[in-house]
């Protein structure tokens, strides 16, 4: 039986209003949703598997020096991939830059935590190779690089342990719905915008490096005293990683 297309619109229209940081507006949505399909007999993926059902944005962040550095491209692709999102990396006349893609509340998670991280890491790096040069003849540069892998160790760590912690479950909510669920849709309208975006997208990989051990331990140990909380508009609020 064919479903009438103004149906399927105001249920795609309720679930993107589900997604409402207003948790009135958001439950109210989500109730109306759910008696809709129940009465056309209709599930979250009939009606929204092709993303439409969710808020997606996108938001360019430049890189710090003109040839991407590994560890910030590794900082960049698992802070996004914390928050289900993706960050595709592009170059341009300044250098390069980031473009992550994600659901609007994400988005705006992911690049404050990844602004704020890249800037802890590299003030970290220089307090660690200033007070290295008395005891080492290694190059500051490879100092530099090796201590911040080693962070970049820890922090993606913690950040996978995060995700695991935050992982959609089958259990249903009050409306009948659940996290897997809704998470499809999301990922769906992630993949949609991105090819969007970047229809000629390539797979590429980063380049090993060699490191030094002292300098690569020690950034794995200070990566354990990166605060993971996030700090959108300058409110405090509960942490987003643990210590390992």
């Amino acid at each position: 039986m064919m479903i009438d297309q103004k149906i399927i619109n105001k249920l795609q229209k309720l679930l993107a209003l589900s997604a409402s940081d207003n948790e009135n507006e958001s439950a109210l949505a989500m109730k109306k949703a759910e008696e809709l399909m129940r009465e056309h007999n209709l599930s979250v993926a009939d009606v929204a598997l092709d993303g439409s059902g969710a808020h997606v944005g996108s938001a360019e962040v430049c890189g710090l020096t003109r040839t991407c550095q590994t560890w910030e491209a590794s900082l960049g692709n698992f802070i996004a991939k914390t928050f289900n999102g993706r960050a595709i990396r592009t170059r341009n006349s300044n250098g390069w830059s980031f473009t992550f893609v994600a659901g609007q509340t994400d988005l705006i998670i992911i690049t404050d935590l990844f602004e704020r991280l890249r800037a802890t890491i590299k003030r970290m790096s220089q307090a660690y190779v200033n007070s290295a040069k008395g005891f080492t003849r290694i190059h500051g540069k490879s100092l530099h690089n090796s201590y911040r892998l080693g962070m970049i160790n820890t922090i993606i760590q913690r950040l996978e342990r995060l995700k695991q912690n935050t992982a959609p479950t089958d259990a249903r909510n009050a409306f009948g719905m659940t996290g897997t669920a809704l998470m499809v849709i999301k990922d769906k309208a992630v993949d949609q915008r991105v090819s969007r975006l970047f229809p000629r997208l390539k797979t590429t990989t980063s380049r090993a490096s060699r490191v030094d051990g002292n300098a690569y331990q020690q950034g794995m140990t200070d990566g354990n005293n990166v605060s993971l909380h996030p700090s959108i508009n300058g409110k405090p609020s509960a942490p987003l990683g643990l210590k390992m």
